[in-house]
Order: C-alpha cells, then structure tokens, then sequence
C-alpha cells in the first residue's frame, strides 16, 4: 500500500474503547437510572450569543491598543474564550445539542460564526465520532495521536544533538508565539529542519485511518460562513479586531495553547487499560462545558455536558480515575522536554520503528 493511499476502517474497537464500553455496563448495573441522563441539552444553544459578544467585544476593547497587549491578551483570554466556543463543538459532534439535522447544523453554523475554522470544525467532527472513540489509544486509528515518525524525529536530534534540539523548540514556540503562526508558518519551516537535523523521515509513510470525511458540498456553507465573519468583523470593528481573533486561533492550535494542548495531554495519557481515559475536575470545566469529565465522557458519550456531574456523582466506584497533571502542568512537562511525546507510545516497537528510518525527507505538501 502506498503512502499515499488512504487506510480503511479497521474491524472492531481499540482495547481502551472496549474498557470504555466495559465501564458503562459496570455502572449501568449498579446503577440502572443512569440510563435516564442520555439526550439532548438544547439549552446549550444559547451559549452561543454569549460567547460571540464576549469574544468580539474582547475584540473591540484590544482593537486601539498596542501591538503587544493584542497579543497578551490573545493568549491570556483569546485561546480560553475560543477554547470555551470549540468545546461545544465536542457536544455537537456527538448530536448533544439538536439531534434533528436543521437545527443542527444552525447551530454547527453558528459556532462557525465564532471559530472562523472554515470547516475544520466539520473535520474535527468527522473524526472525533469516527476515529478518536472507536480507537482510542490505537495509533494506527486515532487521529489524535500525533505522527510517530515526527515524534521519533525529535527524540532522535534531543539524543544526538541536545543543543540542536532546545533552539529548535525555543524556535517552535517562538513561531507558534506569532499571528497565524501555527497555522501557517511553522508548518513551512519547520518540517524540512527537522528532517535535516535528524536525517529521519517526518511523516510515517504507512496509512493510518484518521476517520470519514465531509463531502465538498457539506464544507461549503462553513467556509462562507467563517469568510463572512471574518469581513464582518474587519469592517464592523478594524483590522486589529481581527488579529486580535486570528492570534487567538493560532494561539489555541499551537504549541502555546496552554488549555487545549494541557487538556489532551492531561486526560489521555495512554498508558493505563485499566482507567485508559483520565478527567479533571476543576473550575476549567466551567468554561469548557465539562470535557474534563472525559473518561465519562468516553464511557457515555451520549449523555449532555450538563449531566455529567451527576453521572460522576452517582458512580464513583466506576468514574475515579483523575488527571496526574493539570493542564498547566502536563503542558509544561511537554515543553520543557522538548514536545516529546504528547501520548505514551510504544516507541521501541519493531514495527512502527521501520516505518520511520531511511533517508530524510520532507513530507509532501
């Protein structure tokens, strides 16, 4: 198969899902009631209006400041607020808002109003219902791994060249620090170097199924929605409004996204069959609509944010299993050791090993 081609679905579930789908029964037995929490929360709407006029007023208050407090300010609040909207994105993905296609995609709509993701939101669905719960912790299927040969890449140079590899994360998080930097410029520059400094290939040649896609026609209306928040926050507000709103999307993709990055590396650390997913109980979850109960989440991934306190209450014989690190911490961790490895994998498997020697290259655009 060649590296081009895309993997099909594998047959069957990961062994971290399968324990996912192990507890729900363990606390649907104990506790039948349970069942009664699944649905829709259609109130989570009107999240929607309220995050909007935060985020564009934030917009409007930094749009006569100087360049630095835009950038401050996009990091500090910015990445929060568009961490807060790309949260319900999670809830949609999984029909907890509006079940019934209409209002459904209004309100996908409307969240593209905020993101301005230009259908990556579509995207991030696809494969968060598709890959990311069928395969959790299964590298070859879960799109939230990141590529093993990039990964491998960097132990590589950190091994050989530690000096190297410090400048080339001080570099990262510099370019990532920049308006659209991890969006854009990073993705340019900094694949061939590394592919340079570690005479290793950057991207695994083999396949990997990432989940289903949407179709052009289902794109269309996400991307004219976010060109047309985008021009209307440029002639409503300024041009410095909307970098205002750009920085802060690229600070939340980026290696500085403090909460999005902190809050993967947080709660799937990948080593644990036992507890494969962790959650984090803290005040964040009331700005991000209670994803920290991931590992509730993932054993019930039909029942609303708003009720997931609950199940957590009702079960804690079965829903125990908390975050080492906070999302600051387990951010950190992965910065100071050079980004090396966002999930715990098996970096000495033969198989995988394979994959990523031979000569350097960078990967195809």
């Amino acid at each position: 198969m060649s590296s081009t081609s895309k993997a099909s679905r594998p047959q069957g579930i990961s062994p971290q899902s399968r324990r996912h789908n192990e507890m729900r029964k363990l606390a649907l037995t104990a506790h039948p009631e349970l069942a009664d929490l699944a649905g829709t929360q259609p109130l989570t709407a009107f999240a929607l209006p309220l995050l909007l006029a935060v985020h564009w007023s934030i917009a409007w208050l930094v749009s006569d400041q100087p360049l630095w407090v835009i950038g401050l300010t996009a990091f500090l609040i910015g990445q929060l607020t568009y961490h807060s909207a790309a949260s319900l994105i999670h809830e949609t993905c999984h029909k907890l808002v509006f079940r019934d296609p209409g209002p459904k995609l209004a309100f996908d709509l409307g969240l593209e109003f905020i993101l301005t993701s230009y259908g990556k939101q579509l995207t991030y669905q696809h494969q968060h219902v598709t890959s990311h719960h069928p395969f959790v912790g299964d590298y070859d299927n879960d799109y939230e791994h990141e590529d093993l040969c990039a990964l491998q890449a960097r132990v590589a140079i950190g091994r050989t060249h530690p000096v190297l590899q410090k400048l080339l994360t001080a570099l990262t998080l510099f370019l990532h620090a920049l308006p659209l930097g991890s969006v854009f410029i990073a993705d340019k520059i900094l694949p061939p170097l590394y592919a340079k400094a570690s005479g290793r290939p950057i991207r695994d040649p083999q396949p990997r199924f990432t989940g289903t896609s949407a179709s052009a026609s289902e794109m269309r209306p996400y991307i004219v929605v976010s060109a047309f928040s985008n021009i209307t926050m440029l002639v409503i507000l300024d041009p410095w409004a909307l970098l205002y709103h750009l920085w802060s999307l690229s600070f939340f993709l980026g290696k500085l996204g403090i909460s999005n990055l902190g809050q993967s590396l947080s709660e799937h650390p990948g080593d644990d069959d036992v507890n494969p997913t962790r959650s984090c109980y803290g005040p964040i979850n009331w700005l991000l609509f209670n994803t920290g109960y991931h590992n509730e989440h993932h054993s019930f991934p039909n029942v609303p944010w708003s009720r997931l306190p609950t199940l957590h209450r009702t079960a804690p014989e079965v829903f125990h299993a908390e975050a080492e690190r906070s999302y600051l911490g387990a951010w950190w961790d992965h910065v100071r050791r050079d980004f090396t490895a966002s999930r715990r994998l098996k970096l000495h498997d033969k198989d995988h090993l394979t994959r990523c020697k031979g000569e350097s290259r960078t990967p195809a655009e």
